[in-house]
């Protein structure tokens, strides 16, 4: 099954799963840069694409990374207008949800890597 299939079809994915999948888009990084982002950005608007509301800290036990890289990846995204943080009243998380253009983004990303994975499958 190719890997955006997969990320498409599973609500909850593994860390491990998340971890395959970044060495995958490294694969097709100048596909990726076309679209001006990097492997490690496609798999985080890919995940908020399906699993919108996520806190910092869970994508990052998700990812398999520390939380300081996770917000950093989040700040740069949110920058860029890809994303929006959001902080509960009464909790410290800090919520990501993709913006319209994060979910265009993600759209593009799915349309650019799907011939590739239809391939591999």
């Amino acid at each position: 099954m190719g890997l955006v299939r997969l990320l498409r079809t599973s609500g909850s994915t593994t860390s491990g799963t998340w971890r395959v999948s970044l060495r995958w888009l490294n694969a097709y990084r100048e596909e990726l840069s076309d679209l001006g982002v990097t492997p490690a950005q496609a798999r985080t608007l890919l995940y908020l694409q399906r699993n919108p509301g996520s806190s910092v800290q869970h994508c990052a036990r998700v990812f398999g990374v520390g939380g300081s890289t996770m917000s950093q990846l989040a700040r740069g995204a949110q920058h860029k207008g890809w994303v929006t943080k959001q902080r509960p009243a009464h909790d410290r998380s800090v919520l990501l949800t993709l913006t319209q253009k994060g979910h265009l983004l993600a759209w593009l990303i799915h349309r650019r890597l799907t011939p590739h994975t239809a391939k591999a499958s």
